[in-house]
């Protein structure tokens, strides 16, 4: 199987599919290209934040920051 096919093959599955085979990727790098320590601490406090509370959805934060005029 090619990259290409393979790259295929990963793009047709669901989105929580997709997003196993990129952990479990990132998880084969992680002992070979460690994230640098500021790196680790923005996504930490990312991760905090995200799990806060609820986003604003794309549509209601592109209204806010690009408003349309009437």
């Amino acid at each position: 199987m090619t990259k290409t096919e393979l790259e295929r093959q990963v793009l047709e599955l669901p989105e929580g599919e997709r997003l196993e085979v990129a952990e479990a990727i990132w998880a084969s790098l992680s002992e070979t290209h460690p994230l640098p320590g500021w790196q680790k601490d923005l996504l930490d406090e990312r991760l905090a934040a995200s799990e806060a509370g609820p986003s604003k959805d794309w549509e209601d934060f592109k209204a806010e920051v690009w408003p349309t005029s009437s």
